[in-house]
């Protein structure tokens, strides 16, 4: 077997990744510093802004880690039309360098796709090389358990016709890049109904010895209903590790304010907290 050479692992940063997630791991968001929505704005405001990822990023980013060793991009699939030439592009920016590229496709939006990047950059971290970060991540796709509440789940879906100024929210979970309603309670009731569903999945799955529970809970202005999630997380579920940031500007103009969705995947390698 050749020895293993650097890899770095490229994600769209429309997975909005906690920066808790990514300290110290190589891999590289793109754009590298996105805006995230930390504060509350307006759905006419957000709505401007609702265009579909451009492939730009993704591929100076690639060509940047070119730099360091060979680069595993991994791409989002957010359901608005994004950038289908990403891959194809930034491959060759990274095989100009000189270096091995190879593409995970997650079909799937924000930490569903993210944890399989998380993933396969902590095997990179631990030396393994281009095809075997690849499969780590490989291994994460649809692996991934994620429930959210949306107040405006009509900016979600890019062929809604609904009014934008007639938000009806939901509790969804995710399909890929598909939202898909469970429920449309009040605020505080949906919010409850979030945190009992993330329960019992992640008691039946913990009775199956998956090991231990890792959690990332992102919002758009909606920090305190994450942290709330993430101290009943680590209390109640006793997760290994729990973090918590607000989604990319980008993502949230797709998403509208009052978002906040718990994502939760089991680490093998690690025994239960």
């Amino acid at each position: 077997m050749p020895p293993s050479r650097f890899v770095t692992v490229v994600v769209d940063a429309a997975a909005s990744l906690p920066h808790g997630l990514t300290e110290g791991l190589p891999l590289l968001l793109a754009p590298a510093e996105p805006i995230r929505l930390v504060t509350y704005e307006s759905v006419s405001s957000l709505s401007l802004d609702a265009r579909p990822a451009e492939a730009a990023a993704a591929i100076e980013a690639c060509r940047a880690a070119a730099a360091a060793g060979d680069v595993l991009f991994v791409s989002v699939d957010d359901g608005h039309g994004g950038a289908s030439d990403a891959p194809h592009l930034a491959r060759a920016a990274v095989e100009a360098e000189g270096r091995q590229f190879a593409h995970l496709p997650t079909d799937a939006t924000l930490l569903q796709a993210g944890w399989p990047a998380v993933i396969a950059a902590e095997a990179a971290a631990r030396g393994a090389n281009l095809e075997a970060a690849l499969e780590a991540g490989r291994s994460a796709v649809g692996a991934v358990g994620m429930y959210g509440v949306i107040d405006h789940p009509e900016l979600a879906n890019p062929t809604s016709t609904n009014n934008l100024g007639a938000p009806v929210r939901g509790v969804a979970r995710w399909d890929g890049p598909r939202l898909i309603a469970v429920s449309r309670p009040q605020r505080d009731a949906a919010l409850g109904m979030l945190r009992d569903l993330f329960t019992s999945n992640v008691t039946r799955e913990a009775a199956e010895g998956r090991g231990a529970l890792r959690v990332a809970i992102v919002h758009a202005a909606a920090a305190s209903a994450a942290e709330a999630l993430a101290v009943w997380s680590e209390r109640r579920l006793r997760a290994t590790e729990v973090t918590v940031d607000a989604v990319t500007r980008h993502a949230a103009s797709h998403l509208g304010p009052g978002f906040v969705a718990v994502s939760w995947v089991w680490d093998s390698s690690r025994p239960a907290g």
